[in-house]
């Protein structure tokens, strides 16, 4: 990449963009070295209140079973989907690989939807795979997970949370 004594502008433009494209590489290597070392960047920290939802779903023959064997209360005692609910409250952390809150940890290659729910006392309600594993609970005899798992998160600045969760989801986005 010698420049002539005397430069010609189309040296100039070659020696520009050689230039250019030898930064977009380091760019593109650094970039790369982040991701591989395992840094996280933080979007947002405070302080909430977490509510897990876990409801586990029986299958349908146990279900009919239970319907048939006892005559409509062996549906209600063994055949209804169990649904637990669990409180905790610390703080919230958003980085661009996951979300910890009050001690939890949730990838959000896990979380499926987001959304912040009512009007006076906002929410963040997020769905998360079924195979997330949340719910303290493992798999059934079939092999497959029958637990769905949703969480709201509440918290003083909710517009703030939402906004650190949203860009941490985009991060990895280039335009």
């Amino acid at each position: 990449m010698q420049v002539p004594a005397n430069p010609t502008k189309e040296d100039v433009t070659s020696t520009r963009n050689e230039l250019v494209d030898k930064v977009e590489t380091l760019q593109a290597e650094e970039k790369i070295t982040q991701l591989e070392s395992g840094k996280e960047k933080v979007y947002y920290r405070g302080e909430g209140e977490l509510l897990i939802r876990t409801t586990k779903h029986h299958g349908a023959g146990r279900k009919a079973a239970s319907l048939i064997v006892g005559m409509g209360v062996g549906y209600l005692v063994a055949g209804r989907d169990s649904k637990r609910t669990t409180k905790a409250k610390g703080s919230i952390i958003v980085t661009n690989k996951s979300l910890f809150c009050a001690g939890n940890k949730f990838e959000f290659d896990k979380i499926l939807a987001m959304s912040i729910k009512g009007t006076l006392q906002k929410k963040i309600h997020l769905t998360l795979d079924k195979d997330a594993g949340a719910g303290g609970r493992g798999a059934g005899i079939s092999g497959s997970s029958r637990i769905s798992v949703e969480i709201e998160i509440k918290t003083q600045d909710i517009d703030g949370l939402f906004k650190g969760l949203e860009n941490a989801r985009m991060s990895g986005v280039e335009f």
